[in-house]
């Protein structure tokens, strides 16, 4: 058995034996274990907003609340999600990212997108129905592309505009209406640097819970086209050899720090095999 079973059923939430405590957009935490035995006091099912099952964690059913604020719990602290990127596992961090996606979700969509009804949850699938018009709102990702461009030995890594740090990271972009994931990476990299690519080389993908995406992960070898970033996007990009990469790259729990490390361990696999 894996540590962690998903389940796309939800309702009604059956009975938990671990909990994850949200409130404002973060996770209640004590140190880095945010998965709680028992509610804390304060934080008990009276004041919750609503519990949403998850599905089984090492064995025992493991599930979600939302609360409408902050509640001080001594020896814990409310964190972000992001603070706990390469600080718990994957297969946790993914548990976390689960438990925010389905509060996120649960909290966008009490009432209609189309007719401004009040929703209700569906009777046996994580949904929430309107009654009024019959709409039905499941949990919804977002499918990206997220792109490492080589040359040779040379890999294109930039810095981006809207990152609060300055490192230097792969391309990404989201799949267009009508786009498979393919033509997506041909739009976003002619868009954000002027390139053309040839052989696409698929690497993984990733859940990613800021908010809501699908990474896919490619290497893609650039044909042609002159290097001319988006300086609406792209701050700086520039060409870095295999063996020389910058010290400020994403970490190898993201799926562009796999990209990077994958492209960069190549080379001494090569060495090893001669």
């Amino acid at each position: 058995m894996t540590e962690f079973q998903a389940a796309g059923k939800a309702w009604p939430v059956p009975s938990l034996h671990q909990h994850i405590l949200i409130a404002e957009g973060e996770i209640l935490c004590n140190g880095e274990e945010f998965i709680f035995a028992s509610l804390p006091p304060g934080l008990d099912a009276s004041n919750s907003l609503s519990s949403h099952y998850l599905g089984d964690w090492m064995g025992a059913a493991c599930g979600t609340h939302s609360y409408p604020q902050k509640v001080p719990v001594a020896g814990a602290e409310w964190r972000s999600l992001r603070s706990l990127l390469g600080r718990v596992s994957d297969s946790e961090f993914f548990l976390a990212g689960r438990a925010m996606q389905v509060i996120a979700w649960d909290v966008d969509h009490r009432y209609c997108g189309r007719c401004g009804g009040e929703t209700e949850y569906h009777s046996s699938d994580r949904a929430r129905v309107c009654h009024q018009c019959e709409f039905t709102v499941y949990p919804r990702i977002s499918p990206c592309v997220i792109m490492l461009l080589t040359r040779g030995d040379e890999c294109l890594l930039a810095q981006h505009t809207h990152h609060r740090h300055a490192m230097f990271t792969a391309l990404a972009g989201f799949i267009e209406p009508g786009e498979n994931a393919e033509q997506a990476l041909a739009r976003e990299v002619r868009e954000e640097v002027g390139l053309e690519v040839g052989r696409l080389r698929y690497v993984g993908s990733q859940s990613w819970p800021f908010p809501g995406q699908l990474m896919i992960g490619f290497l893609a070898e650039v044909t042609s086209g002159e290097l001319r970033p988006d300086p609406s996007e792209i701050q700086d990009a520039r060409w870095f050899r295999r063996d020389s990469l910058p010290d400020a790259i994403p970490p190898e729990q993201t799926l562009s720090g796999q990209l990077i490390r994958t492209f960069a361990l190549e080379s001494q696999s090569e060495k090893a095999e001669k």
